[in-house]
């Protein structure tokens, strides 16, 4: 009791400091005059009936430059670390009324106390699809938002993990992956070789409805614009990117945990999308499997399958637990599969309806030739 207590005057304190923080520097953007008014766009999603439209409102950093405005050509290790550091060296508007145009109309909503917006919108107009709604300001600042409004003829979404399912982050090693986020430019990233095929495969099914992606990560709502950059640069499906906020508040320092996360979002998903089954992509490295068998065991009837794949340097503790998981999971009638490369993926997708089987050889020569054949030029503006 004692302990919970403390814990929450602590949680308390912090969220004091960071707020008193804001404030100062906010005092001294102002007086430097030195702002400059933003509106960060999240890609929302939704259906025909109703969309989720999120976005952050934010002064710039001084050195927060645009990826359209960077020099052409190879930057520094000086420039790629300022560059990375500029996305976190924001400074939030809190309570800023923004105003959200649909083919509908307008809706006028407020950030909340650290800039961020997290809209419903009902009957927003909106076809399904890939659309825009425009999120504005009073003083005019405005941005466009891609919304990906879910066909209601869709059978099956996919949920995917971000840090190391489709990139190599190396999230449980600290320093690498500091290394990995802050000095290694995005177009050097390294995706998990065929997976980028794997979920285009996934995502297009013999129907030719095309199925929804969401890519499920604690990796902080400050990177949203990197990893689309790693999704348009290795030919990753397009879908929602459902972040979190890193800094103290809901209970902890460091905000809210990997658990409750990602079976909030998923469950969510499931609510707002009532005729979808969904598959589950992730891996053992973290808290997914134990995650996955958790929405799995709640909902057997909607999880079509689950897939977590096994990284390197795992001990053998860690692959019994995750095969007693699978187990318990796929008696309940979902097929729960540890696995080691994309391959294995498509082969049992495909076997059980999920995937056309003509799409294997091109997963496989992707896995054989180490993720970069699903490279492109560059990302689309």
């Amino acid at each position: 009791m004692k302990r919970a207590q403390a814990k929450a005057a602590l949680v308390r304190l912090a969220v004091a400091a960071e707020r008193v923080l804001g404030r100062l520097v906010m005092v001294v953007v102002v007086i430097r005059g030195r702002r400059r008014p933003l509106v960060i766009p999240f890609v929302g999603h939704g259906s025909p009936g109703r969309v989720r439209i999120g976005a952050r409102v934010a002064m710039g950093h001084p050195d927060a430059v645009p990826d359209d405005d960077l020099a052409p050509g190879p930057r520094s290790r000086r420039q790629v670390l300022l560059a990375s550091l500029s996305r976190f060296f924001t400074l939030e508007l809190p309570e800023v009324r923004v105003a959200i145009r649909t083919p509908s109309g307008v809706r006028h909503v407020r950030a909340d106390v650290e800039g961020y917006v997290d809209a419903v919108v009902e009957r927003p107009g909106l076809e399904p699809g890939w659309q825009e709604a425009e999120l504005s300001l009073e003083d005019g600042t405005a941005a466009r938002a891609k919304v990906l409004v879910v066909d209601p003829r869709a059978d099956v979404a996919v949920v995917s993990d971000v840090d190391d399912t489709i990139l190599e982050t190396g999230l449980t090693r600290g320093l690498a992956f500091l290394r990995a986020t802050l000095l290694t430019e995005t177009a050097d990233r390294a995706p998990l070789p065929g997976s980028a095929a794997l979920y285009r495969a996934l995502v297009s099914p013999p129907s030719g409805v095309c199925r929804p992606i969401f890519y499920v990560s604690t990796s902080p709502w400050n990177l949203h614009g990197t990893l689309l950059e790693f999704i348009a640069l290795r030919a990753f499906p397009l879908g929602p990117l459902l972040l979190t906020d890193w800094g103290p508040g809901h209970g902890n320092l460091f905000r809210i945990g990997a658990r409750e996360h990602k079976i909030g979002l998923i469950t969510r998903i499931l609510d707002e999308h009532p005729a979808l089954g969904l598959v589950l992509v992730g891996d053992t490295g973290q808290l997914d499997p134990e995650i996955y068998a958790a929405v799995a065991e709640a909902h057997p009837d909607r999880i079509r399958a689950v897939y977590v794949r096994r990284p390197p340097g795992r001990t053998p503790r860690r692959d019994a637990e995750v095969r007693a998981l699978a187990d318990r999971v796929t008696a309940l009638g979902v097929p729960m599969l540890a696995v080691d490369d994309s391959t294995e993926i498509a082969e049992h997708a495909a076997s059980i309806g999920l995937l056309d089987p003509a799409e294997i050889p091109g997963i496989r020569a992707e896995t054989s030739e180490g993720g970069r054949s699903g490279t492109v030029d560059a990302a689309p503006r």
